[in-house]
């Protein structure tokens, strides 16, 4: 008809028939992290710190933190490569740029703190003055050789006497072998208290007895 338009290949059918479909599938790889990723990375990095934070680590938080920490580098990676490469998605990275950089962060802060070993010290460090107190009266027989007990931030699964002093075995940590502490004020327990010992700080060691 004269005066129709005429159809270029953006009004074609097939452009229609893709358009609606592939407009918010590319806004999802280029948008920036959103409502559930962050918060995800920042479970995820709690978890590994909890997993990271007692003597031999607890097996199973250790595993699952970083398994979702894992998972969340390969949803974030492909979309951050996608968004830089793409010209519709460069704008987007300026504007929300602190969106962006908050997952490689706290990853980072998650990294170092599990090299520095700073969850188990802090946790140890808060937890130190209640132990000690507890592990002179298990040494001392004013309290009692129990199977359970939390002192300080930690749930103990075993308490026993250890000649001048005493060892816990801490719930739930290592996976084929279990650990604990002991308080020695004689140095590191030896003879008829199987495991392995390593000087923590003190009269504290760490105490490793193996289950297979």
């Amino acid at each position: 008809m004269i005066g129709s338009p005429i159809e270029g290949p953006s009004d074609s059918s097939t452009s229609r028939g893709q358009g609606p479909l592939l407009s918010p599938f590319t806004r999802t790889l280029t948008g920036p992290p959103g409502r559930w990723l962050l918060p995800l990375v920042a479970f995820a990095g709690l978890v590994l710190l909890y997993g990271v934070s007692a003597p031999g680590g607890y097996f199973m938080e250790t595993m699952f933190g970083g398994f979702l920490g894992l998972v969340l580098v390969i949803v974030w990676a492909p979309r951050f490569v996608v968004a830089l490469c793409r010209a519709d998605g460069r704008p987007g990275l300026r504007r929300h740029w602190t969106r962006w950089a908050a997952a490689p962060l706290m990853g980072v802060a998650v990294i170092g703190l599990v090299h520095f070993d700073v969850p188990y010290t802090a946790r140890f460090a808060l937890s130190e003055t209640s132990l000690e107190r507890y592990a002179q009266a298990v040494a001392a027989g004013t309290e009692p050789e129990i199977q359970e007990k939390t002192v300080g931030l930690f749930s103990l699964a075993s308490i026993e006497r250890t000649g001048t002093g005493a060892r816990f075995r801490v719930r739930g940590t290592g996976f084929l072998s279990s650990y604990g502490f002991a308080w020695s004020p004689g140095g590191e327990p030896s003879g008829d208290y199987e495991g392995e010992y390593e000087h923590l700080r003190g009269h504290w060691y760490e105490w490793m007895e193996g289950s297979w």
